[in-house]
């Protein structure tokens, strides 16, 4: 009896143990706590033990890129383990925080496990280099030296300017200045202060993308140069420090504006663009340069909105809510910061990673305080990879290609331009000619009449 006691201990035990081994788990790593303002760190999210995932790495602060969004499952529908990483690129000094989100599932059990964590990554200001010891210039010869050489030796510049801009000044000899995308050449001013120099690189000079580096060189009388340098960047996009320009500018009919994760458009900038009646895009963008999703700001349709912040989530914690009242459809849920209408804005969004080009999707909005669905755009195609939608107000969002018979239509039928014109006219004739009939018709009897009277015997008059 007491050796099958010790057996049957052995047989819980050992099954206890495989429940803990084969428990689906998720965990969250970076490569450094501690970097420097411009350097970048990797972030890793983890999952063990699992045969399917949907999970989510977002990061807040000064930081771009960071962001994680892997949801599949395994083949063989067996439990492995996965690593996703990112990369992520601090742009300021502050503290950057990732968080990870979702869920993972155990072929063992079959019991979805959410999965949650955080890190924060200290980001310091860089130290300044040490002063790299200058050489002494070379002495000039001086009419001391050369008892000969009368000629002078100033080559200090003046002036310096580039036409419509203000340049930055470094030192003496070094200018910074930056330019808007659309800003192919500038024009450059300069002048010595001894009338016998001589001044080279002014005028016209073309600027690509990136940073370019124009040379202004002074020469004394005595051929002696002094050299200035003006970097000149010009932006690889347009932001949001360029909207006023790109709103005033004729020449940029597509207006794309690039934004990070953090990015916050205030009251002002929004009566901007209604103020222009010109369509804006928002956009943001990968760490690889592909478009995410862009919020489409019609400015002739803006209401009163107070401000925006345009960025998305692809996780929701109403997410349980919506998959009941949804039957549990397969989508891709999307949550927006904003609680407000936003009516006059869409959104474009890529969705290329679960479904096709063709594929017709319905786009269900989901609000708490009503505890329902309502359909918003009804079998909207997919194309190239992208959706577009108009926003309705803030909330979480579904986008699914099934059918959810529960939920409220709210898309607007707009009447096709076309028959709407042909009809009103048709009307307009129609009412006229009805007028027409109306007038003739009461002057029917009185002519009647006339022919009543002339057609009577006269009187004879004796």
């Amino acid at each position: 009896m007491k050796k099958i006691k010790i057996l049957l201990t052995s047989l819980v035990l050992i099954f206890a143990y495989n429940i803990n081994v084969y428990a689906a788990s998720g965990s969250l790593s970076v490569s450094s706590s501690n970097v420097y303002a411009g350097d970048s760190f990797t972030v890793t999210a983890n999952i063990n033990q699992a045969a399917s995932w949907n999970i989510h790495v977002t990061a807040t602060g000064p930081v771009s890129g960071c962001t994680i969004n892997q949801a599949d499952a395994t083949a063989d529908a067996m439990d492995t383990n996965k690593s996703f990483s990112a990369t992520c690129t601090t742009t300021g000094v502050g503290t950057v925080t990732v968080r990870l989100s979702g869920d993972v599932t155990s072929a063992a059990d079959g019991e979805a496990r959410d999965v949650s964590g955080s890190r924060n990554i200290t980001v310091q200001q860089r130290p300044a280099p040490s002063p790299t010891p200058q050489p002494s210039p070379t002495p000039q010869p001086t009419p001391s030296d050369n008892p000969k050489d009368n000629r002078s030796t100033n080559n200090n510049i003046k002036e310096i300017s580039v036409e419509g801009y203000q340049l930055v000044k470094v030192d003496n000899n070094n200018y910074t200045l930056t330019v808007a995308n659309d800003v192919t050449s500038i024009k450059v001013s300069a002048s010595a202060e001894d009338e016998k120099a001589k001044v080279t690189g002014i005028g016209q000079h073309n600027i690509n993308v990136g940073e370019n580096n124009i040379e202004i060189i002074v020469t004394a009388e005595n051929e002696a140069q002094n050299k200035i340098n003006i970097k000149v960047i010009r932006k690889d996009g347009y932001y949001l420090e360029d909207l006023d320009t790109v709103l005033k500018s004729n020449k940029v009919n597509d207006i794309n504006i690039t934004i990070k994760n953090d990015t916050k458009i205030s009251k002002e900038d929004i009566e901007k663009i209604k103020k222009s009646k010109k369509t804006v895009k928002l956009n943001y963008y990968d760490d690889n340069k592909n478009l995410v999703y862009s919020y489409i700001l019609n400015g002739k349709e803006l209401k009163n909105i107070e401000s925006l912040e345009p960025s998305i989530s692809y996780d929701t914690n109403n997410k349980k809510d919506i998959l009941r009242l949804s039957n549990y459809a397969d989508g891709i849920f999307i949550g927006l910061k904003e609680s407000k209408n936003l009516k006059g804005i869409k959104i474009k969004l890529f969705v290329g990673t679960k479904y096709e080009d063709n594929d017709l999707i319905n786009v269900y909005s989901y609000e708490k305080n009503k505890e329902k669905l309502e359909l918003i755009g009804n079998k909207v195609k997919v194309e190239n990879g992208y959706i577009e939608f108009d926003l309705k107000r803030g909330t979480d969002y579904l986008l699914t290609m099934s059918n959810i018979p529960s939920a409220k239509v709210v898309v607007e039928n707009k009447l096709p331009i076309v028959p709407v014109i042909i009809g009103s006219i048709l009307l307009i004739i129609i009412l006229v000619i009805l007028v027409i009939m109306i007038i003739r018709k009461k002057k029917e009897p009185s002519a009647l009449n006339k022919i009543s009277v002339d057609n009577q015997p006269k009187n004879n008059q004796s």
